[in-house]
Formats: C-alpha cells, sequence, structure tokens
C-alpha cells in the first residue's frame, strides 16, 4: 500500500504503536502498518488526523497531502523541511530567470506531452484520431521552434483542443462529453480527469518536494501565489501517459458507469464521483503506478518512480549537470 487513501468522513486517524488506527465513533474501521505506507492522502474537512501520527510521518519522511472530499482540489502537502537544498533552490531561481534556458526546458515537457498524448491517439484506432494526430504533429513542429513561452502555449493549447477533440467525436454520447472542462467538472468523463490528475499532482508535487526544488517555481506554467507550477509542468507528460489512458480504460472495458457519479445538492452544475467511483479509480491508479516500465538503459522500475527520475532530471538541468 504505498499510498493510504482516506475518504470516509467524520474519521479519527492517529497512530497505536507502529500502525495507523482509522477509527470512526468508537469503531476501528482499519489498521495499516507504518512501514506499509509511503504517502497519506486526506480528502475531506471532515477526516481528522493527530498531531502525533502528523509528525511520526513526517519524521519518516512520509507526505501527506490535503485535498477536498471529491478530490478535485489540491490543498498543500506536507513534508519535512528542505533546508538542505538551499542551494539547488537559489540555482533554480536564477534557472527561472534566465529566459532561453528557461524555454528550452519548458519545450521539453511540451514535446513529452504531446508525444504522449499523440501515441495515445494512435493506440486508441478511433477514426478521429488520424487527424487529431496530424495537428498535434504540426504543433509539435512549431512548438520546436516558438521563440517565447507565451507562443509555446498557444502551440500547446491547440494540440490540447486536437486530443479533446478526438475524444469528443470518439467517446459514445452517453457520457456527454463536449470537451475539457473543469471547476467544476461538468460531466463524468471531465470528473475522472479532474480526480485523477489530481491524484496524479499528489505524487509529482512529492517528488518534486523529495528531490529539493520549489514546486512553486515553474518554467511552463505561469507563476502565481499558491500555484505549483513547477509540479504542474511535470504533470504534463503523466496526464496521457497516465490518467487518461486510464479513463479511456475504464471506459472501454465497461468498467465504471452513469451510475458512479452524482450532481451535489449544493453544485447542480457539477458531476463527481461517488464513494464507490473514486475508490475504484484510486485502485486503478494505485495499480497502474506500480506497474514496472522497461527505462531508455533497459532497467525496469514502478512508474511512479519514474515521476521521481524525472523530478531528478529537472534538478540536473538547473545545476547545468545535463542538457534535456
Amino acid at each position: 500500500m504505498p499510498t493510504l487513501y482516506i475518504q470516509e468522513q467524520g474519521v479519527m486517524v492517529r497512530k497505536r504503536n507502529n500502525q495507523v488506527l482509522i477509527t470512526k465513533e468508537g469503531q476501528t474501521l482499519h489498521e495499516v502498518p507504518l512501514a506499509k505506507i509511503d504517502q497519506v492522502v486526506l480528502m475531506g474537512r471532515g477526516v481528522q488526523l493527530s498531531t502525533a501520527l502528523l509528525i511520526d510521518l513526517l519524521e519518516r519522511g512520509i507526505p501527506v497531502t490535503f485535498t477536498n472530499q471529491h478530490g478535485s482540489r489540491h490543498y498543500a502537502t506536507l513534508t519535512a523541511g528542505p533546508s538542505r537544498f538551499g542551494d539547488l533552490r537559489i540555482r533554480q531561481m536564477q534557472f527561472v530567470g534566465a529566459p532561453d534556458r528557461a524555454l528550452r526546458l519548458a519545450k521539453d515537457i511540451v514535446r513529452a506531452k504531446l508525444t504522449n498524448q499523440r501515441r495515445l491517439l494512435a493506440a486508441t484506432g478511433w477514426p478521429a484520431a488520424a487527424t487529431a494526430i496530424a495537428q498535434i504533429d504540426a504543433a509539435l513542429t512549431a512548438a520546436a521552434n516558438a521563440p517565447h513561452v507565451d507562443i509555446l502555449r498557444g502551440h500547446e493549447g491547440a494540440a490540447a483542443a486536437a486530443y479533446f477533440g478526438a475524444w469528443r467525436a470518439s467517446l459514445p454520447p452517453v457520457w456527454g462529453f463536449g470537451g475539457r472542462a473543469f471547476y467544476p467538472p461538468p460531466d463524468p468523463i471531465n470528473a475522472m480527469l479532474s480526480f485523477g490528475y489530481t491524484l496524479a499532482l499528489h505524487d509529482v508535487i512529492t517528488a518534486v518536494q523529495i528531490t529539493g526544488l520549489d514546486t512553486y517555481l515553474g518554467v511552463f506554467h505561469v507563476i502565481e501565489p499558491g500555484r505549483p507550477s513547477l509540479a504542474l509542468d511535470l504533470l504534463e507528460e503523466f496526464r496521457p501517459l497516465i490518467v487518461d489512458r486510464l479513463v479511456i480504460d475504464l471506459v472501454r472495458t465497461n468498467a465504471i458507469g452513469r451510475e458512479h457519479f452524482h450532481r451535489p445538492q449544493e453544485r447542480p452544475d457539477a458531476v463527481y464521483l461517488d464513494d464507490v467511483g473514486r475508490t475504484l479509480l484510486v485502485q486503478r491508479y494505485e495499480s497502474m503506478l506500480q506497474t514496472k516500465v522497461r527505462l531508455p538503459g533497459g532497467e525496469q522500475t514502478p512508474l511512479r518512480r519514474v515521476i521521481l527520475l524525472q523530478a531528478q532530471a529537472i534538478a540536473r538541468i538547473v545545476r547545468g549537470e545535463q542538457e534535456q
């Protein structure tokens, strides 16, 4: 159990000996050995965590992430203090402030994302995929020659429009997918995408923080207060590789249905996964992240570790130890 997700509201999460104890109204729901946990995700304001357990988790190097109940919004990820990474962060600030160097890394990120989008579409066999792939190819060529990050964002946006246009033309009408939309998600497909991207963002933020980089100093996403720009940058290439592939598989295999979604009374314009749907998607996500993939050098490693390896590659670029 690399990641412990806690989504049931009204529970208390505390430590007993070397176990994580989850209780509700005096009844023990689960006991999980601390030694089996790599990360904890608390979903919703109705989940309480004891200070003793929080400190123990941080001392063990186990990050703790807080999201809203639907898992569609990331609030914070807590890790042990990063004081030993001062030199790297100074270099990162200098790197982000050097437009030419930052643009080269941003182009690498966009190329990786568009390449993964292209490969995923090619594997679907959708009739609409061919046109979208041609448009993504054009965007790849244009992005490589973009003179400024704003223009690069435009090419990435054009590719995204073509990519999700193929989704819109190919997914069964019952899903009501009219294109990528969020805040709030208006249909089940967008609900799964948003939830999946939030799950992936947890892992990316954790990888960035473990590496010692500043989560908020990115090169592609605009730097704004409260926006984890670098984590969002790194997330881009993993969206199609992990989450999009997962959503398509769930729909194609009928593993999930419209009955796994609901519209909250307080947000009738929004569609969210219900408890069963979230649990299913979390299980599939965790299974995918534990799947071993082959690296260029031939080594096989879990997909979750690939995220960390990419964060470490960015750190080496920031230090000037490699080019791309």
